[in-house]
């Protein structure tokens, strides 16, 4: 993990708390408690001999944001592509929307 890797860690994180700044002020507020975690993933000892802390995977979880609960990604790449559409569309989603809840 290098500092361009962080650096894309922190607008994944920075994108994230405002989607769901913008969803609390305008919705019902229904989420889960694990809203926005993120883990990453280093691989296990073939992946990483050298200890580089290479990034073999990224998994966020989202009831709010996103398709489904849980969203793996490959790269940290992957993900903020993710991320920023998620953050576009609740940015757009009307202010007056009805409050509606997941199923």
């Amino acid at each position: 993990m290098d500092k361009n890797d962080f650096d894309k860690l922190i607008q994944i994180r920075q994108l994230l708390k405002e989607a769901y700044d913008h969803y609390f002020e305008f919705s019902d507020g229904f989420c889960k408690s694990s809203e926005g975690h993120i883990s990453l993933d280093f691989g296990n000892y073939w992946e990483d001999k050298n200890c580089e802390l290479k990034i073999t995977g990224v998994q966020i979880y989202s009831y709010v944001l996103g398709p489904d609960r849980l969203h793996y990604f490959k790269s940290l790449d992957e993900a903020l592509d993710s991320v920023i559409q998620w953050h576009r569309d609740e940015m757009n989603a009307s202010d007056d929307r009805a409050p509606t809840r997941k199923v």
